[in-house]
């Protein structure tokens, strides 16, 4: 509800309920000509926990809408300045061999004729064959490649915009089939990205006045799609043309980013510059051909790329944002190792830093026995790329992510050449506060993952003291991971009341730890291929509602897991112990079952709690099971037993 008192009187808007993440709502103000305040209102859809945000309060004259986007009709444009005839004789092949060489064209073409000699046809003719009917001058923007999706930072309108067509992969399809229509159409695209007056994600980041940004990804995703272009398609643009491109990677690719770079200290320290830095980077290695003083910024951003694998890699292999940005992270920054390697036939052996090989006892304790890659925790997705395990794979031999890798290639009916290890019983990552058991209950695997916390790690969640517990290649206790940045919801996924944890209860606000947690706050313990068992005090996360907060496991063996939590509150009058779960859960004579397709987990209450079983909303319509063990006391031990066992088959779902 928006309501503006104006010098004609009140005007007031009231939206229906939201029924999408985002939403742009217009009050008309009817003639008048001043506001003298604005009040708004917003109404939650159901009790409980929300999460949500204002973007932007700005006025607009619609009348005028139609003449700004006629502004950008370039619909029509012609290249003829820009680019070469089309009857110009090429010899097709790249122009600096830096993204392709021609070692690598020359193979491609081979397997292409492979395929089309068995299909008659090969990625290259359906990229080729699709492209014939690409206009990627009607997706020419005041804002880059906005047309058909929306950023968090960009207009909701944008969605009904034509998209920008094309990728640097019509340039690759081009060369191989020797197609100079495919690799025009790559240079259009290339052409009409460099149209587009702003690199960036919508009017906030160049609103007069304004020092707010977006980050650099769109502007490096543009410049690595240039450069690339710049090199792949290089024969068909001619002088003019390849000026204004280097001209504009310069200015509005480049200088940009480098200005995030110079800015903000804390993107070394996460994915963020791997990211900022491949666009930069390409960009530099095509602008230092035809401009050679460039060089000495091409090797600032060779250091920057070596400084993030350094500072992103603990000194025990971990990573603290999650695996999720550790894959990025690597893979991105890799790729601005090889082609520097190649542009300036360097070794890229020599150049890869050293700590980069001690991430395989990362991999062993984040991979998954599910059907996932990896155990979902802090900002974090359940999949790992390909490509990057197929790069770790290079990089740490005979490691874990060899098994990750293989493990995918597997399920893609594809073949695993090297041999990998098993996972170890038991390991600890001291540095990041990582620790995880893997033991055989029978045929089947148990894994359980504790959650801990290095002083001042980003990018986490309110969850020192959870852990995740795997069996029989399903996750019993989950880790939400996260959802698109774009749902408000996602803050609710980061929550210590979606996360395996002992939680204060009894007040009028959301008790909350600390996040980002200025302390240590780590699991020790120890295992083998029968025992495990760990010990935290979370006390220093919780200051203001915990006094105490030791949480223990104790799993003798495989099928038995004790979990005791001694507390005592400084504020609230009870706990609640919640366990997250995408099982089916029922209530039982034994306490709480939880039904896998091949094991069943039933956990303890004890006589002094109660408990719940509720279903709690997640990202697009989703819902997971929350169990909520509550003990009305404001000190004292609550302690839960978790037997494991198979699946008799007549109990088996649905």
């Amino acid at each position: 509800r928006v309501t503006a008192t104006t010098d004609n009187g009140p005007r007031t808007f009231v939206s229906e309920p939201a029924t999408e993440n985002r939403a742009e709502y217009a009050l008309d103000l009817h003639g008048a000509r001043r506001i003298e305040t604005i009040t708004l209102e917003l109404e939650a859809g159901a009790e409980g926990n929300g999460a949500g945000w204002l973007r932007w309060i700005g006025l607009q004259n619609t009348e005028r809408l139609a003449q700004y986007f006629d502004r950008w009709d370039y619909s029509d444009l012609q290249w003829d300045t820009y680019l070469k005839a089309p009857d110009t004789p090429l010899r097709f092949e790249p122009r600096y061999g830096i993204f392709l060489t021609s070692e690598e064209l020359a193979s491609l073409r081979t397997e292409h004729e492979r395929l089309a000699a068995e299909g008659g046809e090969s990625e290259f003719t359906r990229r080729a064959a699709a492209a014939r009917e690409y206009r990627p001058e009607n997706g020419i923007s005041e804002f880059v490649g906005s047309g058909g999706r929306t950023s968090a930072h960009s207009r909701v309108r944008n969605r009904s915009r034509p998209r920008l067509q094309g990728h640097p992969d019509l340039a690759v399809a081009g060369l191989v089939l020797r197609d100079a229509e495919t690799l025009r159409m790559a240079a259009r695209y290339a052409l009409s990205l460099a149209m587009s007056e702003h690199w960036d994600t919508g009017f906030m980041s160049v609103l007069p006045g304004s020092a707010w940004e977006d980050r650099a990804f769109r502007r490096s995703y543009t410049a690595a799609d240039i450069a690339r272009i710049l090199d792949l398609a290089g024969e068909v643009f001619t002088d003019a043309g390849r000026a204004y491109l280097m001209r504009r990677l310069a200015e509005e690719g480049i200088g940009p980013i480098n200005y995030v770079a110079w800015r903000h200290e804390y993107i070394f320290h996460c994915n963020q510059l791997a990211y900022f830095n491949t666009g930069r980077m390409y960009a530099y290695l095509v602008l230092e051909r035809e401009w050679p003083r460039v060089k000495p910024y091409t090797d600032l951003a060779l250091g920057d790329a070596i400084d993030n694998l350094e500072s992103v890699i603990e000194p025990d292999g971990g990573s603290l944002e999650g695996p999720g940005y550790l894959n990025p992270t690597i893979r991105e920054n890799y790729n601005v190792l090889k082609h520097y390697a190649r542009a300036r036939g360097r070794n890229l052996a020599e150049l890869v830093p050293a700590i980069v090989k001690r991430t395989a006892n990362y991999a062993a304790v984040v991979a998954s026995t599910t059907s996932d890659d990896v155990i979902a925790v802090c900002d974090s997705g359940a999949g790992f790329r390909n490509d990057t395990l197929r790069i770790l794979t290079e990089l740490v031999p005979n490691s874990y992510w060899t098994a990750l890798y293989n493990k995918q290639q597997a399920a893609r009916g594809e073949p695993t050449p090297d041999a990998a290890p098993s996972l170890p019983a038991y390991i600890e990552l001291p540095e990041i506060g990582y620790i995880a058991s893997t033991r055989s209950l029978g045929d089947e695997r148990v894994k359980i993952f504790i959650m801990g916390n290095k002083a001042n790690a980003g990018h986490t969640h309110e969850d020192k003291g959870s852990f995740v517990l795997e069996y029989a290649g399903q996750a019993f206790a989950m880790d939400l991971g996260i959802c698109d940045y774009e749902d408000p919801i996602h803050a609710v996924y980061k929550h210590c009341q979606r996360h395996n944890m002992l939680v204060p209860v009894g007040m009028t606000e959301r008790a909350a730890p600390l996040n980002p947690l200025p302390f240590d706050v780590k699991p020790t313990g120890k295992g083998d291929e029968r025992s495990f068992g760990a010990r935290i005090d979370a006390t220093p996360s919780w200051s203001e509602y915990y006094t105490r907060w030791v949480r223990t496991w104790d799993s003798p063996t495989p099928d038995v897991l004790t979990i005791r939590d001694e507390y005592k509150l400084a504020k609230g009058d009870a706990v609640e112990f919640y366990w997250q779960t995408n099982l089916p859960v029922e209530r039982t004579a034994g306490g709480v079952t939880i039904r896998g397709d091949r094991g069943l987990a039933t956990i303890s209450v004890p006589a002094d709690c109660t408990v719940r079983i509720e279903r709690l909303p997640l990202a697009e319509g989703a819902e997971h099971s929350r169990i909520a063990i509550h003990k009305p006391a404001p000190s004292g031990v609550l302690e839960v037993t978790v037997t494991l066992r198979p699946a008799p088959s007549n109990e088996s779902p649905q």
